[in-house]
């Protein structure tokens, strides 16, 4: 009988990891429709800011072959083949050494590189600058490339060096007034500020931005670690329930069973007409079980309410274990009924049916009592037998008053385990009539002297 009870929790798991693994915890269909971990959240490749694709290629180089062709068509003719030559060097610049630096965050920018980038271009563009003033508007593809690769602190420097250094040299060698060099370098010292101002600003966008995106990604694993301890979670809850119901189910039935098998053994020659009661009562103990576990299959109600009241319940399961023990078995209603709700009925229920095998098992009594009182706000059950009681001091056994115990505080309700040795044993549960609410008191079971509580 042991063995078949000790198996309960390894069957519960089982059928428990079968329903997770269907997309179900406690009966419930999962919904497909939410989002989960990282799909919450966006695609788990994030595309980095400054990855343009062949758009920025396209852009840069499309830009300085129109400067290549300006410095073709502007500027002193025996200067004009240097001017496009050097312009053409940026472009190779790029794609030699600027290219791989263009997805660099500003934490992996390197000052030696940025350096050296800022230098491969300035000897390119300052003497086709200085050569052809027209050239500058490279600068719309040059400073784009030198505040992606180098940030503000290099790329600053060398935009001022590219808008003011070759005016300064033009107006030294005579080239160009300096009234016109004066103002020209005001209005690119302006652009300068600016460009100084604009570009530290967008680094704090950015930096900004990576730090969001550290904390969407650590907000990612913690909601990916919160549903999959949700889902363990849940589990072990239905795992627990499972085990639960099979203990007070068909852990209790199969134990009848064997019960009654053995009595069949020792009355089939000597007391036929017993022997042919209890086998109807094995028959239909056995239906009862399998009942239960399609039932249990189904995430229905327990089998014994269905269509049933619980006063008519309790009065069968009481006739029956008479029945089975050849003892006095009695049930009785106090107080006036009043609609339960199913967890409330199935509370009773199962702690009825726990302490009635306890007293097949245990108890060894003459006659067993169960009373259902209704009261203004509680409804309460108490089973008592006239047994051996159990001994002080003894530590129980088994799952069955952890089990009742638990279904009890589940619904805000009091258990009470109380006897005497000699004298008997007496279960009393008390659940409050109104829903339990989120914060309702922590209730303890209470076992009162000298008897072991039965498992």
């Amino acid at each position: 009988m042991e063995d078949a009870e000790g198996r309960v929790s390894a069957v519960a798991e089982q059928v428990t990891d079968r329903q997770v693994v269907g997309g179900t915890v406690d009966g419930g269909p999962a919904d497909d429709g939410e989002p989960t971990g990282e799909e919450g959240l966006g695609d788990g490749a994030q595309r980095h800011a400054w990855d343009l694709g062949i758009w920025w290629d396209v852009y840069f180089t499309g830009t300085m072959a129109a400067i290549v062709l300006l410095a073709l068509s502007t500027g002193a003719p025996g200067h004009r083949w240097l001017t496009a030559g050097l312009t053409a060097g940026t472009i190779v610049v790029y794609y030699l050494y600027g290219k791989r630096m263009v997805l660099l965050d500003g934490s992996d920018w390197d000052l030696p590189r940025s350096l050296t980038l800022s230098a491969l271009l300035l000897l390119c563009i300052l003497p086709a600058v200085i050569l052809n003033p027209n050239l500058t508007f490279m600068l719309f593809a040059i400073a784009p490339l030198c505040f992606m690769t180098c940030g503000s602190g290099v790329a600053v420097p060398t935009v001022a060096v590219i808008l003011l250094l070759p005016g300064l040299l033009r107006g030294l060698a005579g080239v160009d007034d300096w009234r016109g060099v004066l103002a020209t370098s005001l209005v690119h010292a302006v652009l300068v500020g600016f460009s100084l101002w604009f570009g530290r600003w967008f680094e704090l966008i950015i930096e900004q931005s990576y730090e969001r995106s550290e904390l969407i990604t650590s907000l990612r694993e913690s909601r990916s670690e919160a549903a999959r301890l949700s889902e363990e979670s849940g589990a072990l809850a239905e795992r627990e329930r499972l085990a639960r119901e099979m203990h007070d189910t068909l852990a209790q039935g199969f134990t009848s069973i064997v019960a009654l098998t053995q009595a069949v053994e020792s009355e089939m020659d000597t007391d036929p007409g017993t022997a042919r009661r209890h086998l109807a009562l094995m028959r239909e103990t056995a239906a009862e079980n399998l009942a239960e576990a399609r039932a249990m299959v189904a995430a229905r109600q327990p089998v014994p309410l269905d269509g049933e009241d619980l006063d008519a319940v309790l009065t069968r399961i009481s006739a029956r274990i008479g029945g089975e023990l050849g003892i006095t078995a009695r049930s009785r209603v106090e107080g006036a009924p009043v609609p339960l709700s199913n967890d409330l009925k199935i509370c009773l229920l199962r702690t009825a049916q726990e302490a009635l095998s306890n007293v097949r098992k245990h108890s060894g009594a003459r006659t067993v009592e169960v009373v259902l009182v209704y009261a203004d706000t509680c409804v309460g059950l108490t089973v008592t037998d006239d047994g051996r009681g159990f001994v002080r001091g003894q530590a129980p056994t088994g799952d069955g008053l952890a089990n009742m115990t638990h279904r009890a505080r589940s619904v805000g309700g009091t258990l009470d385990v109380e006897g005497v040795p000699g004298t008997g044993t007496t279960v009393r549960m008390t659940l409050p009539l109104v829903e339990a609410s989120a914060s309702h008191p922590q209730h303890t079971t209470r076992h009162e002297p000298n008897e072991e509580p039965t498992p």
